[in-house]
């Protein structure tokens, strides 16, 4: 599972309101060198063929892991973990995970993508199907209020860069979540967030590295 892979990478430090990360060639030397072994075929080949790079913090674990872009289909991308799990992203936005935690199957995000890609706010809806302790698919719904709280500069790879912070508040009958996304003022592209990934989870930061 995706912990047995974690313990190979480095740890977060406290997270402010964008979160820190190390620099991605330098993780990938030291979790790899000697390594290889620990790794799934996938995951190598990947990291041979220089695959885009995708680092995701587990807030509350207090670890972070670098995973390699597998496919792309359309607005939805693969990324694999080092030892086989996935989380799946749609433009930008955590939509399932596959291996980690409790299992997110999928997510009906259309409402909030078109709020935060458009760095608008208001009213929107998602849907959540997980599955229980007994492998039974469990949905729920939320309701959330999204707001843009203005410029807010963050550091790439490539230097500061300013973007528009939306929040993304969350309630169902007996959960609650705030997410965070620093979107491109352009492109209304997803550059940095911390989302949340579910009750055995909890929130994880995200970042696409440059290539």
């Amino acid at each position: 599972m995706i912990w047995r892979a974690l313990t190979l990478c480095l740890a977060l430090g406290a997270c402010s309101n964008a979160p820190d990360f190390a620099d991605p060639a330098s993780v990938a030397l030291q979790s790899f060198r000697g390594q290889q072994k620990e790794f799934s075929p996938r995951f190598l080949h990947l990291l041979r063929a220089k695959a885009p790079t995708l680092q995701v913090g587990f807030i509350e674990q207090k670890t972070s892991a670098n995973l390699l872009l597998e496919r792309q289909d359309a607005a939805f991308a693969y990324w694999l973990t080092a030892d086989g799990a996935h989380i799946i992203l749609q433009s930008g936005m955590l939509h399932s995970t596959r291996g980690v935690g409790e299992g997110l199957l999928a997510s009906e995000l259309s409402q909030p993508l078109a709020l935060v890609g458009g760095m608008q706010g208001g009213w929107s809806d998602r849907f959540h199907t997980y599955l229980d302790g007994n492998d039974n698919a469990i949905s729920r719904t939320y309701r959330c209020l999204i707001e843009n709280e203005g410029v807010k500069e963050i550091t790439l790879l490539d230097g500061p860069t300013n973007t528009i912070l939306m929040t993304e508040n969350c309630r169902s009958l007996d959960q609650q979540f705030l997410n965070f996304y620093w979107v491109n003022q352009t492109s209304g592209a997803i550059l940095l967030s911390r989302q949340w990934a579910g009750p055995e989870v909890g929130q994880v930061s995200i970042r696409t590295v440059p290539r």
